[in-house]
């Protein structure tokens, strides 16, 4: 017990550093797959095992056994595992079939993209009011920002001097999105603010020799195929032509989720285990 609480000791002041200003040229996640933090997680494995021999308990068996499969599972994924960033084209769908870089990883099938959707939050419209000649200044522009006018959970809006405005107005059925600029009196108008995605996917068409498949993917929703795992990051704000995604092969994967659900049970099992005849 004493060696596993210096393990762990030893384990929360090396996952600290990582959190550490570090010089120009070093990376703090060089911490985490440093020499001594595997030496430190096989210790901490060992230690695991031990106590397994001394304890009668199932659920003290499974809890440890878990722990042990998730470190199993974890270094698997970190010797063997593999990740990049891949960019895939929407107009124009171009297949993907690996990763690229200094050493390019392939993928085992061909990946594209298409049928890019994304939804915002209501924006925020900022009010622009023309300036008179007086206030002019030579270079300046004709007109100031004057107040900023929240949509969320509006129907209308009372804007200064102007009225009320109908948000049903804002939003433009054609195009699918709001609109960037509306007029109003006196050359004012109310100009769009940058706007928050709530929500944005797309779908991946898998080609694997005669298969050929349709994955939907959405933010943090991932999608699989092969062992690979395709996560959507972020994609084009400008113009919407392309998405990137995060790649991953981590063959430790099923151990890792494996450990947690042994864990759990163990757990379940260690709290409703007999102590002096009392449940």
């Amino acid at each position: 017990m004493r060696f596993a609480i210096v393990i762990f000791c030893a384990l929360i002041l090396l996952l600290l550093t990582g959190v550490l200003p570090v010089g120009k040229g070093l990376s703090a996640q060089a911490v985490y797959t440093s020499p001594v933090m595997m030496l430190l997680l096989a210790l901490l494995s060992a230690s695991c095992l031990r106590c397994c021999l001394k304890r009668r308990s199932a659920g003290f068996y499974l809890v440890h056994l878990g722990v042990v499969a998730i470190l199993i599972g974890a270094f698997i994924g970190y010797a063997a595992g593999k990740k990049g960033v891949v960019q895939l084209q929407l107009f124009r769908p171009v297949a993907v079939s690996g990763l690229t870089g200094e050493k390019p990883v392939p993928f085992g099938f061909e990946v594209a993209a298409r049928d890019f959707q994304v939804e915002f939050y209501p924006p925020v419209y900022h009010l622009y009011r023309q300036l008179p000649p007086e206030e002019m200044k030579p270079g300046q522009m004709p007109f100031k920002k004057t107040a900023e006018y929240d949509t969320a959970g509006k129907e209308f809006l009372d804007i200064e001097g102007i009225g009320r405005l109908s948000v049903s107005n804002l939003w433009n059925e054609a195009m699918g999105e709001w609109t960037a600029r509306r007029m109003l009196d006196s050359g004012s108008f109310l100009h769009r603010a940058s706007q928050t995605p709530s929500h944005y996917g797309v779908t991946l068409q898998i080609v694997d020799g005669e298969t050929e498949l349709e994955l939907p993917i959405r933010i943090n929703h991932p999608a699989g195929y092969r062992g690979w795992r395709f996560y959507l990051m972020s994609y084009d704000q400008m113009n919407r032509s392309y998405v990137v995604l995060s790649a991953r092969h981590d063959p430790g994967r099923g151990a890792v989720i494996a450990g947690i659900w042994i864990v759990m049970v163990g757990a379940f099992v260690f709290c409703f285990r007999k102590t002096g005849g009392v449940r």
